[in-house]
């Protein structure tokens, strides 16, 4: 279902849970984007690419559903859109395949307009400072999303933001 801006104005998140994922396989494309460039355009193309592409991903856990793990430095940030798969074999021409290890998550469902109001960004960083949690140094953040909810800005959206965290 789409709603627009003028009908819904705000989303609405879940409350924010720690969560424990076991390893996962990914298959998919990645795309780098330089913060000096900042030519975003790669993003939107990457993953017109990747949905063009995606069928020819073997082994896929669940094919209705897309994960965007992503990480960044001060120079850059790389997102990769992939399909979450049992095994790492069969990699198609161009994609690349690797491992996340198993990991700890602070996660929150976000649903509503894009751009995301409230952000479930700032909402794990509040989280974390509520809980004096750590984000966990070097850990790939994951969005979730599923084919049938794209996102474009003013549309509607619905997402999974999983955090890595750091527990004592």
């Amino acid at each position: 279902m789409i709603v627009s801006e003028s009908v819904m104005t705000s989303g609405k998140a879940g409350e924010v849970e720690i969560i424990k994922l076991s390893e996962m396989k990914m298959v998919g494309f990645p795309v780098n984007v330089s913060f000096k460039d900042e030519d975003f355009s790669k993003i939107g193309r990457t993953k017109q690419l990747f949905i063009e592409r995606k069928g020819e991903i073997q082994h896929a856990v669940d094919p209705d559903t897309y994960w965007v793990p992503w990480y960044n430095c001060e120079v850059m940030f790389t997102y990769f859109y992939c399909l979450e798969v049992s095994e790492l074999s069969d990699i198609p021409e161009g994609m690349m395949g690797f491992t996340i290890p198993e990991s700890t998550y602070a996660a929150v469902y976000y649903e509503g307009p894009h751009p995301w109001d409230p952000d479930p960004y700032a909402m794990l960083a509040q989280f974390r400072e509520a809980n004096q949690i750590a984000a966990k140094e070097n850990g790939m953040v994951l969005e979730k999303y599923r084919f049938d909810n794209d996102c474009k800005p003013g549309d509607h959206i619905a997402l999974g933001v999983l955090g890595p965290i750091f527990i004592k």
